[in-house]
């Protein structure tokens, strides 16, 4: 055999080698990116918040909100076509001027991907519903990182709060124009001028932000806590 015959072999092999190993590095690399996409589903957690049964207890649930280091933590209602029904309303249809229960109104959406959600409950002289809110007024318990989670039977939802302020009794829905887009941003700056705030806060006019409402001893002004999203985590449904 020709020694140029011999290179023309040698060339083929080392070819069909290389192609082959390739293909063997391809194969091992996309099962591995398998093997870590199903842990990744695998590690999903399961929502903590039992539905199936807040639900069986009345349908109009679809939300928990949850405050740490205060006493909140509640099912979320709404009824659609009577946007306070839950005001005066307990979860169990219990008719009456207090508790009521935390409720959203029927211009906000269930999946929480409106400008501002709005949350409302009552401030309660035993300290349940939304009366811990005002442990916000203490700039102590403020400045601290704080948060709350919004839980969904697909999702958990943080909002870090940046606000804490005692208002007017205006309709915030109506006020800032949040049935049809909103103002986030001269939200937030009234909310920077009439309360405790973080500064340094970048508050866009595509923020989502979630608003906890609540009631002071002035008939005329109510005190919010607001917080603006940071992070959505999926559950595992299945």
């Amino acid at each position: 055999m020709s020694k140029k015959k011999l290179i023309i072999i040698i060339s083929i092999v080392a070819v069909v080698l290389a192609g082959a190993i390739t293909g063997i590095v391809l194969c091992v690399n996309r099962d591995k990116d398998d093997t870590e996409q199903a842990q990744v589903e695998e590690k999903k957690e399961k929502c903590p918040v039992d539905f199936n049964a807040l639900q069986a207890q009345n349908p109009d649930v679809y939300a928990y909100v949850e405050v740490p280091d205060t006493q909140i933590s509640y099912p979320v209602l709404q009824k659609e076509g009577n946007k306070d029904y839950y005001s005066n309303h307990t979860i169990d249809n219990v008719e009456g001027r207090v508790p009521g229960a935390i409720y959203t109104e029927d211009y906000n959406k269930k999946d929480f991907t409106d400008p501002n959600t709005i949350l409302y409950g009552h401030n309660m002289k035993d300290g349940s519903m939304f009366a811990t809110l005002h442990q916000f007024e203490n700039p102590e318990f403020f400045n601290q990182d704080r948060v709350f989670y919004i839980y969904t039977p697909e999702h958990k939802y943080t909002y870090k709060v940046f606000a804490a302020s005692t208002i007017s009794d205006d309709h915030l829905i109506v006020k800032y124009g949040f049935t049809s887009g909103g103002d986030n941003v001269k939200f937030a700056a009234d909310l920077q001028n009439s309360g405790e705030y973080k500064q340094g806060t970048d508050i866009k006019g595509d923020t989502k932000l979630c608003t906890l409402f609540t009631c002071t001893a002035d008939d005329d002004k109510r005190y919010v806590v607001v917080g603006y999203l940071t992070d959505v985590q999926d559950f595992d449904t299945k």
